[in-house]
């Protein structure tokens, strides 16, 4: 893997589809501020503005796990890796 960053989503941190989440930890920037921005364009030019969210929302992809807990590591992910299982077939 690369150190290069990506644009996503971050749900964990978002309100509606995590797309003013994802872009305020790209840039290194404030949540708050990114989502008083996106709200002011959305009062200006509404039209627009939903249409680049929106379309952000379903082409960015949501954002990396990474751990970050006090429990072992491994067992983290297996219990992950169940549950994207799980949810696997619901996608199908």
């Amino acid at each position: 893997m690369s150190g290069r960053r990506l644009l996503y989503r971050d749900r964990e941190y978002g309100i509606l589809m995590g797309v003013c989440a994802g872009v305020a930890d790209y840039f290194n920037l404030s949540l708050f501020g990114v989502r008083l921005v996106t709200l002011i364009a959305l009062l200006i030019f509404t039209v627009p503005t939903l249409l680049v969210y929106f379309t952000a929302g379903i082409l960015l992809r949501d954002r990396p796990l990474c751990y970050s807990g006090r429990d072992n590591e491994p067992s983290f992910w297996r219990r992950h890796r169940r549950s994207v299982d799980g949810e696997a077939g619901h996608h199908g």
